[in-house]
């Protein structure tokens, strides 16, 4: 299947994300995060969000994927997703399958490129918590992503200008998550198809 793209990116982008996308990426720093799917109660697939711990830096106290840099002993973006998997919520890379990669993401305020990768995990999904870098985790349900509608707040970022969010397990997901999950949702509608 061909992926959304972009196109379907910018679909939750805040106005001025257009303008900063389409100028050229000059050395970017590279990062990588996972979409991990695994079975919940009843049988129902959910995803991990995570609330970043408070730091001096531009993503503190964000909701996000769990990843991060990709560092110098990552053999690929794929082995750093999954090594964050593993250090910020414990998931075991043993039980951790990859899907797909989905349209890699440039976020201009942090001047990462993102890859993220579509994965699944059939084990156990006990958690344990890296409270240095995580403060909480977000389970979501992709029936509650499949149906979420998209909104505005200018209670989020730091400029005041409104943003398209996404409203999950009553958590507000904006910028390049919720850009992200605007392609995956995308995905998972057409394979529901």
């Amino acid at each position: 299947m061909n992926l959304p793209g972009l196109a379907q990116q910018l679909t939750m982008a805040p106005p001025f994300r257009k303008q900063l996308i389409k100028q050229p990426i000059d050395n970017p720093k590279k990062a990588a995060v996972a979409c991990l799917f695994h079975e919940g109660i009843d049988f129902e697939t959910f995803f991990y969000l995570i609330r970043r711990s408070t730091y001096p830096g531009i993503h503190s106290n964000q909701i996000g994927f769990p990843g991060g840099q990709i560092d110098s002993t990552d053999k690929s973006p794929w082995d750093a997703a999954k090594r964050e998997l593993e250090e910020e919520i414990g998931i075991s890379l043993k039980d951790v399958t990859l899907i797909k990669e989905i349209t890699p993401l440039y976020i201009p305020p942090s001047r990462f490129l993102v890859n993220c990768f579509l994965s699944y995990t059939t084990g156990k999904t006990e958690l344990m918590i890296d409270a240095n870098e995580v403060q909480k985790v977000i389970p979501v349900s992709v029936y509650e992503l499949l149906n979420a509608n998209s909104g505005f707040s200018s209670q989020v970022g730091s400029n005041g200008v409104e943003v398209p969010i996404y409203n999950l397990s009553g958590n507000i997901v904006w910028g390049a998550t919720a850009m992200m999950l605007a392609e995956i949702k995308s995905i998972l509608s057409q394979v529901q198809n």
